[in-house]
């Protein structure tokens, strides 16, 4: 048996945090999702959870929605003026199919050696009244040219409503044992009226369950002001935090999260919103508690513009740092007809011009207008060794070559052209499994390595 103790500080560290929404990835689970593949990760936001790095995608994106008009693909192009004026270069893209009315499949595709390389396929079912039920993950295996299992969720709707769930279940597909293993479940209760009363959520930590429960307290308005927040070991429950939340008119204006000590609740971070005269969210002021100046630090400001139709034209997102200079982001959206986006750009702020530069832009195509359809790409496979490992991975690169490494929710944590016979140090990155893509004059390489 593990030693109780250092279960017990870990599940504190872990405090959950499962709102009222249900859709917001409890606390305890999120610092776990660095070890789970891109495409669960891309699943649960498709689901509608917040996952860290990869916002819940929006209700009116097009991308889920059965209006008249159907998406076909998307398209995404980045690096613009980089060698003249008004050039750009592919980056990703997604073909969707629709086999049958509750099933729509997605296929990504990443544009790499002159092709479309193809990633991973997502199969997803609704329900007879249009709920998200199930959503399947395949990786593609280039060596094989076949799609094999990657992750999986179910998720159990409450009654007939639209939004409310009284179960989820997360999986990862186990290669040793051939089957799904459960990494992540979740159960909710309502009382009569539909309100959540309690979650109680577990994770799979290293094989021993780690167990969080949330009890919901609501004022007279029937307004949720408090989450209070529980790690359970064994038979013994441990206050781990708490969620303050401040309404108005039934909407949060402040959501304020405190973290249990041993002897208090400390502030930790705090959220602050604002809205627009018919309702939307149009200003969200993240901060958290800084102790050398003993006063709350502002971290994030996320501001949203509209369009004559109360449609979502414009967000806004500044990044605070201490010491350094902020960083800012614009997306802007175009819409085809009702809520279905025919395009999003992004831009970055640079202080050197003092304007706004184009970074990218994602296009969405209806009702058969797809366009190219990619074929998958001829790969070959990385040889590199020892894989697993604890730190250095020598390769058998037979000249100079492009080396990328991309964490499990794709973002890339290492870029170098490495010569034959030079490895790379695994040793200063967490555990978990990375993508490494390289490119040679000979071709394109893909594989994994797993850092113990």
């Amino acid at each position: 048996m593990k030693n109780k103790t250092i279960i017990l500080v870990f599940l504190l560290t872990l405090a959950a945090n499962w709102s009222s929404a249900q859709r917001t990835l409890p606390r305890g689970v999120r610092p776990h999702v660095a070890n789970w593949t891109y495409s669960l990760v891309k699943s649960m936001s498709r689901a509608g959870f917040d996952m860290p790095a990869m916002a819940a995608a929006p209700a009116g994106s097009g991308v889920d929605s059965r209006s008249a008009l159907q998406l076909d693909s998307t398209k995404t192009f980045y690096a613009y003026n980089l060698n003249a004026p008004g050039d750009s270069t592919p980056l990703f893209r997604s073909i969707y199919q629709y086999p049958q009315a509750d099933t729509k499949v997605e296929i990504n595709y990443q544009y790499d050696n002159n092709g479309w390389l193809t990633l991973y396929r997502t199969t997803s079912v609704k329900d007879d009244q249009d709920r998200l039920t199930n959503i399947v993950a395949e990786a593609f295996d280039p060596l094989e040219q076949v799609y094999k299992p990657d992750s999986k969720i179910e998720i159990f709707p409450h009654g007939d409503s639209p939004v409310l769930i009284d179960s989820f279940f997360t999986y990862l597909w186990d290669s040793t044992i051939m089957d799904w293993h459960i990494i992540l479940s979740a159960r909710n209760t309502f009382d009569d009226a539909d309100l959540l009363l309690e979650n109680v959520a577990s994770i799979d930590y290293f094989g021993d369950p780690l167990i969080f429960k949330e009890i919901y307290s609501y004022d007279d308005n029937g307004d949720n002001y408090l989450i209070e927040e529980f790690a359970i070991l064994g038979l013994d429950e441990f206050p781990s935090s708490k969620t303050d939340q401040v309404f108005v008119d039934h909407r949060p204006i402040e959501v304020l999260y405190s973290v249990f000590d041993g002897i208090g609740f400390a502030q930790q971070d705090r959220n602050n919103y604002a809205y627009t005269l018919f309702g939307a969210l149009r200003l969200n002021l993240s901060f958290e508690w800084d102790t050398s100046i003993n006063n709350w630090r502002m971290t994030r400001r996320v501001e949203y513009g509209f369009d004559d139709q109360q449609r979502v034209a414009s967000k806004t997102t500044t990044i605070m740092h201490v010491n350094l200079a902020d960083e800012r982001e614009l997306s802007t959206y175009a819409y085809v007809e009702d809520e279905n986006l025919y395009s999003e750009m992004t831009f970055l702020w640079n202080d050197d011009v003092f304007d706004w530069l184009l970074d990218s832009k994602t296009f969405y195509y209806y009702d058969g207008a797809t366009g190219v359809d990619p074929e998958p790409e001829d790969v070959q496979a990385l040889l590199a060794w020892p894989n697993p490992t604890t730190g250095i991975v020598q390769f058998a690169f037979e000249s100079d070559t492009d080396v990328q490494v991309f964490g499990a929710t794709g973002q890339l944590v290492q870029s170098r052209r490495m010569q034959p016979g030079q490895t790379l140090d695994f040793s200063g990155l967490p555990a978990g499994i990375y993508a490494v893509k390289a490119r040679d004059d000979n071709g394109f390489y893909n594989g994994r390595i797993v850092k113990q």
